[in-house]
């Protein structure tokens, strides 16, 4: 597997190359930025093939959001697992809105780190419950309890296909790969599921689905 860590501190980038390189028992590549600079070339150069990226949102010269917005905007499907010192739950719900596969606190020990970093892997969206509940009853995230019957979403079997595997936490190409299809075929399939449950990025597509019934693992 393939991980990029972006965090300005170089302790916490050795310690998470010393716990990824071994990640699963597998013999990994870890590439590591310590500036928003090299942040930006690491994602342009990895951006297409890594299957994680690992983000301190609270980088020098870097205001709110807008590196995981730069990063977003070059590499849309780019998994990104957001990672801070800081819970500002402004800044926590935005990056959840763009897409983020969630959030962790930076004081998370070592084998929740791990726990989440697989979870997240497979597809799931890792938001810590305090933030999630409070996200969804204040309505910041699509994903809301429902106050009645909830509408029912048809999905073609080519799109329930599709979903699942993004629910693997696979990339568009490797969906390519899997089922066959060209690029822009897959991602027309994609834009269709996002519409189906209203949602504007994969974050919001899995809450969603998982709130209409879809079993995606989250």
């Amino acid at each position: 597997m393939q991980f990029l860590i972006v965090d300005d501190h170089s302790i916490v980038t050795m310690a998470l190359e010393m716990l990824l390189k071994d990640y699963d028992g597998q013999s990994n590549t870890v590439y590591s930025a310590n500036t928003k600079e090299e942040a930006v070339a690491l994602a342009d150069q990895y951006g297409e093939t890594a299957d994680l990226m690992i983000l301190d949102l609270s980088m020098p010269g870097v205001q709110g959001t807008s590196l995981m917005e730069e990063i977003v905007a070059a590499h849309p499907t780019l998994k990104i697992l957001v990672m801070s010192g800081l819970q500002d739950q402004h800044s926590i719900i935005r990056v959840l809105q763009m897409g983020a596969a969630g959030f962790i606190p930076k004081s998370l020990e070592a084998g929740l780190l791990t726990s989440a970093i697989s979870f997240v892997l497979k597809g799931g969206v890792y938001i810590p419950v305090k933030l999630l509940n409070q996200a969804q009853k204040s309505g910041l995230l699509t994903s809301r309890e429902p106050t009645g019957e909830i509408s029912t979403v048809h999905l073609t079997q080519r799109q329930k296909e599709v979903l699942g595997l993004l629910a693997k936490g696979a990339p568009i190409k490797r969906i390519c790969k899997e089922l066959d299809l060209s690029e822009g075929t897959v991602k027309t399939h994609v834009t269709a599921i996002y519409r189906a449950f209203g949602a504007s990025n994969r974050t919001e597509a899995l809450l969603e689905a998982r709130r209409h019934g879809f079993d995606v693992g989250i």
